[in-house]
């Protein structure tokens, strides 16, 4: 496994150490939403893992991520933007933070 893998694994929550294919399995027999911690991490690698876990999530699938930048609004909404098959279901500020979130439409 390489390093990026390995500290990937740290910021994709709520399905412990399944494989992404085990990983997108699980959320789509319990419906649930897969998150990804960004908070404080420096751009594009928000985006690129928000990118990354969707493509391994099943079609219906969310993924919620939070972040600490308003930058990031514009990075995620030009995400769905140019990449076909995600779907931007809502930008929230919070504070300090930012959560989006995004579904695999296939």
């Amino acid at each position: 496994m390489s390093r990026l893998e390995q500290g990937e694994k740290e910021f994709v929550s709520g399905f412990g150490d399944l494989a992404p294919d085990a990983a997108a399995s699980a959320a789509a027999e319990h419906g649930r939403t897969q998150e990804i911690d960004a908070r404080g991490i420096s751009s594009p690698l928000h985006v690129l893992r928000a990118h990354r876990a969707l493509r391994a999530m099943q079609p219906g699938e969310q993924l919620r991520v939070l972040t600490t930048s308003e930058q990031t609004i514009a990075e995620f909404q030009s995400l769905v933007k140019h990449v076909v098959g995600y779907e931007l279901l809502s930008q929230e500020q919070i504070g300090d933070e930012v959560v989006h979130l995004l579904r695999r439409k296939r």
